[in-house]
C-alpha cells in the first residue's frame, strides 16, 4: 500500500520505533496496539500511519484477519475529515477490498475442487497455489495435497514441500516429526541439488526451538556444517540467502553471538544487512 502519511510528523516514540522496524511491521503494530487507542486518534497523519500498518500487516502477515482489518480501518477513516490524503487512501483501500474478494473467490474455487480426479499436473498447480496463500487453512489443505502427490509419485521433493507447508500452516509439532524423517533420508541417500530443503528445515527448526537455548545452538552448529546447505549455489540468494535468514532469526530471538558470526559473512560478501540488525549495530 502507498504511504499517505509523513514519517517526520509522527509522534517521536512512534517514529523511532517505526524507523528501527520497517522490515518487521508486526512489531510496529504490536507497539501501536499496546500504546495507542486507534479509535481515539484525532491527528489525520497519525491515523493514516496506523491504518497503513494495519493494512500492511493484514495483507502480508495476518491474512486470516484481513477482512476485520479492512473494516476496522474503514470505520476509523470514514469519521475523519475528507482531506485529499484521506480520499486517496479510501480509493486505494477500495481497490484492495476488491482484490481481496477476488482472491478469496479464487481460493474458494480451488478448495472445492475434486482433487483426486485431477491430472497430476493440475494437482501440482492447485497445491502450489494454495501453499502460496497466507491463509493457514489453505496451507493446511496444500500440505495434505503435497502428501498425496508424494504418495502418487514417490518424488521426495513433494514430501519436503508437504513438511514445509505443514510447518507454515501452524502444525509445527507434526512438521518437526516429518523434518526428522527427511533429515534421516538425506543421511542415507544422496539428494543432489536439494540443499534448499535442509536450509529451510534448519530455519524452521531454529524458529521452533527459539526458547530452548541448548537446542537452538545445536541446530545452528549442525546447519553451518551441513554439506547440503553448503552445496546450494553460493551466490545470493542461494546459500547466502540462508545466511541472512539465519541472522535475522538469531537476532530476533536474542542469540547475538550467532548473529555476530553471520554478520561478518554478510559484510564480507557485501550483502544487504536487514534493517533491524543495521539499526542495532549502528551500521
Amino acid at each position: 500500500m502507498k504511504k499517505y502519511f509523513e514519517e517526520k510528523s509522527l509522534p517521536v516514540d512512534v517514529k523511532k520505533h517505526y524507523k528501527g522496524n520497517k522490515k518487521l511491521l508486526s512489531k510496529v503494530l504490536d507497539y501501536l496496539r499496546n500504546n495507542y487507542d486507534f479509535e481515539r486518534i484525532e491527528d489525520i497523519n497519525f491515523a493514516l500511519f496506523y491504518s497503513y500498518i494495519e493494512i500492511e500487516c493484514a495483507t502480508t502477515i495476518y491474512v486470516d484477519d484481513v477482512g476485520a482489518a479492512f473494516q476496522k480501518v474503514r470505520c476509523k477513516i470514514d469519521k475523519l475529515p475528507k482531506t485529499q490524503s484521506i480520499l486517496s487512501f479510501i480509493e486505494e483501500l477500495e481497490k484492495l477490498e476488491r482484490l481481496e474478494l477476488r482472491r478469496r473467490k479464487r481460493l474458494e474455487k480451488l478448495m472445492n475442487l475434486d482433487f483426486d480426479s485431477l491430472e497430476l499436473k493440475e494437482k501440482k498447480d492447485v497445491a502450489y497455489k494454495l501453499s502460496d496463500s497466507k491463509d493457514l487453512t489453505n496451507k493446511g489443505v496444500a500440505a495434505r495435497y503435497f502428501l498425496k502427490i508424494y504418495n502418487e509419485t514417490k518424488d521426495i521433493h513433494y514430501f519436503c514441500n508437504y513438511a514445509s507447508t505443514l510447518y507454515k500452516s501452524g502444525n509445527k509439532e507434526k512438521a518437526m516429526e516429518e523434518y526428522d524423517e527427511i533429515i534421516q533420508l538425506f543421511k542415507t541417500e544422496n539428494y543432489s541439488n536439494m540443499g534448499w530443503v535442509m536450509g529451510s528445515i534448519y530455519a524452521d527448526r531454529m524458529d521452533y526451538y527459539k526458547n530452548d537455548k541448548k537446542k537452538f545452538r545445536e541446530i545452528w552448529d549442525t546447519a553451518k556444517a551441513d554439506p547440503y546447505v553448503r552445496e546450494v549455489p553460493f551466490a545470493f540468494p542461494g546459500y547466502l540467502g540462508y545466511v541472512i535468514e539465519f541472522a535475522e532469526i538469531s537476532f530476533n530471538y536474542g542469540y547475538f553471538d550467532i548473529c555476530d558470526e553471520l554478520l561478518d559473512e554478510i559484510k564480507k560478501e557485501k550483502l544487504p544487512v536487514p534493517q533491524n540488525i543495521k539499526e542495532h549495530y549502528g551500521l
